[in-house]
């Protein structure tokens, strides 16, 4: 055994073993060494027993009304309730003891509620005192007609109780939701939504103050903005909510009907929310993101309110597999959010009983996102219409706008919804930014994740291809209307990035699935992605980048994680990670202790790449190991590169040495588990025309996978073989006959 000395941030010790596969070059690793000592404890299980806590610790609860209700009283509402001033975060704080009164009916709790409302009101005066307006734009918004709504039904105001009239009013003639002097912003966005909400909604409380003409009107632009695509710019799980949180909490009282819940085309939005979700209740971060399991409270409250207005028991049953994954991460009685626990607690019906969703596998569409000049009206006129010729007025929030056309959004393979089912979210998006079709998002097993995407509104390669042009002198695609702005704010040098599924069939044994690329990043290739999710076992695919003009190339399929070892061959490594990481970088995440082998097939002319991520760019501090294959070159016009790649999910293994003796080395033979099950993995064949790998991870079993792009017939062994994409398995007893 040979202990490897230069290993680089959040990268173990690395054990080389050799395995009897033919490549020229040695990994290479890149970035400044450091050590980090890993949990013994995280080796102590010998296999994934789901039925045992202590390895699975994701409950399975019950989760009905009363358990919001419960939470919410854990908090000490009394304690709560007695301190109503907590200045602009009141609305907010004060959500729980509002519950509080809609189930007791008790009016000492409307009593507070009343006085914190009073309290809240001087505090926004003291804010446009001290900063000109209020820029605090989305709880107000959502929280107001709440309010409103059960203080009117309790009889503790009246529709126009003068005081909450002045509240409301005030908020609105000083909301500036930038913090700058332009309002009432343009486009279903996370700022522009909340204000055209509260002023139309002001306007049909108080028709008689002078704006409600004007109010009423723009509130409906902003409304028919969203409207129009039924759909919002922002391919993440960070600011997508902001929007979304007005048509979904709202839309009733603001169209008079529940149009928003049934209408057929916001389906494709309710399903993003729901299927996003892996099969232990975690949500995978992709896009500008708060960090690991970001948007899951917010999804708790939501598809209790979209399963209330549809009768859809599939959303309850998501929103309760959200509710145990953040008991499991509990550090305290403090597991929920309080304000999306009074929100659910509101929505729910519990006579709606929770129904399995579908558990095969599907990918989804968004339409596509633009980001354009903000403030030139000329654009606002042409891309939204009715703009308000006013000064400071009906700028474009966000820079972002949507139109008609419709790309693919994610892949989500899904083995199905118990727990720990192996699960996968790739991205598939072209104009959304960071710009990663192809790249995988998220990959979970028996609990655990595999990935942590970089939280970016520009350039963050996530576990894809990573093509570059080392010299510059290619000639980049740029997208037609120069108008484009694009990841690094740069207007008239968008990339015309273009994506399509090509293939796709799910089976209950694997899902298959492609997706084409057209100039990724703005370069003059074609990048294409196989997949076969093999369910409950592996995801093998396939990467090939076809040259459409010669340039000197360095091509690298990626994979980010934190940690890398201890097991390390030259073409795979033994990853994982030790914690996600939440909470905006705040806070390490609970996860069962499971590796993935990240297995690249050999070629002579590519190196294994370690790399300390932290080098080049500071935003990957929670999760700054990579693993490239790398191969550099100069590609001719229509040349191809094939990377073909496995991972495999298993149980930790490290070797532990016996031997007290200083100076006494051990050969450690060959293994499964000491090559991270990288030596169970035999390539038959693996070029242009076909990738075929025969996988053997477990005694009894041999597994095979094919990418057959052009469907030609290949016979493997005693077996046919004409689809693209085939996976298929035999046990001993079979090859034996």
């Amino acid at each position: 055994m040979r202990i490897a000395h230069s290993i680089t941030a959040c990268i173990l010790g690395l054990l080389e073993v050799a395995i009897t596969l033919t490549v020229a070059q040695e990994p290479e690793r890149i970035g400044a060494p450091t050590q980090f000592f890993v949990d013994s404890e995280r080796y102590r299980f010998a296999n994934a027993d789901m039925s045992n806590p202590a390895f699975y610790p994701v409950p399975n609860e019950t989760i009905t009304r009363d358990t919001y209700m419960q939470y919410l009283e854990s908090m000490d509402l009394k304690a709560l309730a007695s301190d109503p001033d907590r200045g602009e975060s009141s609305l907010v704080a004060f959500m729980p003891v509002l519950v509080k009164y809609v189930e007791s009916g008790e009016k000492r709790w409307a009593d507070a509620c009343v006085e914190m409302l009073k309290q809240y009101h001087t505090a926004l005066k003291k804010r446009v005192e001290e900063d000109t307006w209020i820029w605090d734009f989305e709880w107000p918004a959502v929280l107001f007609p709440l309010y409103r709504q059960y203080l009117m039904e309790g009889n503790i105001i009246e529709a126009n109780t003068p005081w909450f009239k002045d509240l409301v009013l005030y908020y609105c003639r000083n909301l500036h939701v930038w913090a700058e002097e332009p309002i009432e912003w343009r486009g279903g966005c996370h700022r522009s939504m909340p204000e055209g909400t509260v002023k139309w909604l002001a306007s049909t409380w108080y028709p008689d103050i002078p704006e409600a003409k004007h109010w009423a009107r723009y509130g409906q632009l902003v409304f028919s903005d969203f409207w129009k695509v039924k759909d919002v710019p922002q391919n993440d799980t960070g600011y997508m909510m902001g929007p979304l949180l007005m048509p979904l909490f709202h839309g009733d009282r603001l169209l008079g009907d529940d149009r928003v819940y049934t209408d057929p085309e916001m389906q494709q939005v309710f399903t993003r929310i729901m299927m996003e979700v892996s099969s232990d209740g975690a949500m995978n971060p992709y896009g500008p993101n708060g960090g690991y399991n970001s948007t899951a409270h917010f999804r708790v409250s939501v598809l209790e309110r979209i399963a209330a207005k549809t009768g859809d028991g599939r959303y309850r049953y998501v929103a309760h597999k959200l509710v145990n994954y953040l008991l499991y991460q509990a550090r305290n009685d403090d597991y929920l959010s309080s304000l999306h626990a009074s929100l659910a607690y509101l929505f729910a019906d519990d006579s709606i009983a929770p129904v399995e969703p579908e558990p095969g596998s599907i990918y989804t569409l968004r339409h596509e996102a633009m980001r354009v000049a903000h403030k030139d009206k000329a654009l606002t006129e042409k891309l939204l219409g009715n703009a308000d010729p006013r000064e400071n007025r009906g700028y474009i929030c966000c820079s972002w706008v949507m139109n008609e056309q419709q790309w693919p959004d994610k892949f989500i393979f899904r083995s199905g919804w118990n727990p720990g089912d192996f699960f996968c979210l790739v991205e598939l998006h072209p104009t959304s930014f960071p710009a990663n079709p192809g790249g995988i998002m998220g990959m979970n097993r028996y609990g655990a994740p595999f990935t942590q995407i970089v939280t970016s509104k520009g350039s963050s390669e996530e576990n894809r291809l990573l093509i570059q042009d080392i010299d510059g002198i290619s000639k980049r695609r740029l997208h037609p209307e120069k108008g484009r702005i694009d990841e690094n704010w740069a207007m008239g040098n968008m990339p015309d990035i273009r994506s399509e599924v090509t293939h796709f069939e799910d089976t209950p044994e694997a899902t298959y699935a492609k997706v084409k690329v057209q100039n990724p990043d703005g370069l003059p290739v074609v990048y294409e992605r196989e997949f076969i999710f093999a369910k409950n076992r592996f995801l093998a695919t396939r990467e090939i980048v076809t040259f459409e003009e010669s340039f000197h190339a360095r091509v690298s399929p990626l994979w980010n994680t934190q940690n890398i070892g201890p097991q390390l061959g030259n073409h795979w490594a033994n990853t994982f990670m030790s914690a996600p990481v939440a909470n905006n970088g705040r806070s390490s995440m609970k996860t069962p202790p499971v590796d993935l082998l990240v297995w690249f097939a050999p070629q002579e002319d590519c190196r294994l790449q370690v790399v300390d991520r932290m080098t080049f760019d500071a935003r990957t501090t929670d999760c700054p190991a990579q693993l490239r294959y790398a191969w550099e070159g100069n590609p001719k016009k229509g040349e191809q590169k094939i990377f073909t790649q496995v991972y495999y999910p298993h149980m930790p293994y490290r070797n532990r040495t016996y031997n007290n003796n200083p100076g006494d080395q051990e050969a450690e033979k060959p293994t499964l588990q000491n090559t991270a099950y990288a030596s169970g993995i035999e390539v038959i064949r693996d070029d242009a025309n076909a990738s075929i790998l025969k996988l053997e991870f477990d005694e009894e079993e041999t597994e095979y996978v094919v990418f057959n792009p052009a469907a030609h017939k290949i016979n493997i062994g005693n077996r046919s073989v004409e689809q693209a994409l085939a996976y298929f398995s035999e046990t001993k007893s079979d090859e034996e006959n």
